[in-house]
């Protein structure tokens, strides 16, 4: 019964199915700009469900990091999405670590994109390619910035 929870837990939903088209949104990120997903056609884009207080997020900050070191400016944005309910805590952890990205900081707006996206944990990240379509998701690490690569190229 516990093997199968957690293979439940792992798999993944209509909204994350790779060749899938991920459900548009427009939110405004902590520099008060606002995006659409829609618009970022043409990009790779990697969206990032997370949160300060969580553990595994955490472990991924450097990984995301390089990815945004490696891809930022070559038709590829990082949009992370913060499940925190302290918005000034979240606020302070990204500037502290220096992650140089879009951030949306605000408790509807990520309620509601962690409805559409369907995450049941976090982190959670999908990665849609140039054509708009989920390629992967799902993937940490290595995985996922060698996902972002082969899709760059």
């Amino acid at each position: 019964m516990i093997a199968a929870f957690v293979l439940g837990a792992a798999s993944l939903c209509r909204a994350q199915s790779p060749g899938s088209t991920p459900p548009d949104f427009t939110v405004t990120d902590i520099a008060g700009v606002e995006h659409t997903l829609s618009k970022l056609k043409g990009n790779v884009v990697l969206l990032d469900f997370w949160a300060t207080w969580c553990p595994p997020c955490r472990v991924e900050v450097p990984h995301l990091i390089d990815i945004q070191k490696r891809f930022g400016g070559r038709k590829f944005v990082l949009i992370s999405i913060s499940l925190d309910r302290d918005l000034e805590a979240a606020r302070r952890f990204v500037k502290d670590k220096g992650m140089d990205w879009l951030h949306v900081i605000d408790r509807q707006a990520a309620r509601e994109l962690a409805e559409k996206y369907e995450v049941r944990f976090i982190p959670s990240t999908f990665v849609i390619d140039r054509g708009g379509k989920i390629a992967a998701a799902q993937l940490r690490g290595s995985g996922l910035r060698d996902k972002i690569a082969a899709l760059l190229k």
